[in-house]
């Protein structure tokens, strides 16, 4: 209960900032486009020894900009994470469907290139867990959801880099780090999702 709070407290507090801003804004800009790039995950918090691993993202981004110097962007994606256990030659794969949702500071107020720091919450909900042992094929997790929560709830943090490409249109980069808040294990201790993320996307202005 208290993390379903925690999250709708969030949620609500980046909707009253948007609504703050939209009464004196005097530009108004959405953009919509595609992102896909790599992470590297670990867990933390009680987790054993573990290292990180490789995964894989992928999804959408939906971004509402405001006074040119501010916007607040909610992306829909798949994401990997998990951890590498190098004693056992083992790696873990968590399989989850992301919402981040953070709020973006542009450091310049227009021009071709515009780089910016973000932070805000993400809300990682889990699709599927698999175990690659060795140099086979990842096997997946029966009834992983006894094993596993299917919550998970993080804050992320970073930096975007935009390229103007085109009217309208930019080549983004972000590169961030989430660091889980919750337990995403349901054995004894509490065991985090650590991650750093690098993505590519397009930006389509509308």
């Amino acid at each position: 209960m208290k993390k379903k709070n925690i999250v709708v407290a969030t949620l609500i507090s980046f909707l009253m900032l948007g609504i703050g801003f939209t009464s004196t804004a005097q530009v108004k800009v959405w953009s919509i486009g595609p992102e896909v790039g790599i992470s590297l995950s670990k867990y933390g918090k009680d987790a054993g020894t573990n290292d990180f691993k490789l995964g894989a993202i992928g999804g959408a981004f939906i971004t509402y900009s405001i006074l040119n110097t501010w916007a607040i962007t909610t992306k829909l994606l798949y994401a990997q994470k998990g951890a590498s256990f190098e004693s056992i030659d083992t790696k873990q794969t968590l399989n989850y469907i992301e919402v981040p949702v953070i709020g973006r500071y542009f450091l310049n107020k227009e021009g071709n290139f515009r780089p910016n720091i973000f932070l805000g919450p993400s809300l990682g909900f889990l699709a599927g867990a698999t175990n690659k042992v060795g140099s086979n094929n990842p096997e997946p997790i029966d009834n992983y959801k006894d094993s596993f929560n299917n919550f998970d709830f993080g804050v992320t943090a970073g930096l975007g880099l935009n390229f103007l490409i085109s009217t309208e249109t930019y080549f983004i980069l972000d590169a961030r780090y989430t660091q889980g808040l919750s337990d995403v294990t349901k054995a004894n201790g509490n065991v985090s999702n650590n991650s750093f993320g690098l993505t590519a996307g397009l930006s389509f202005g509308f």
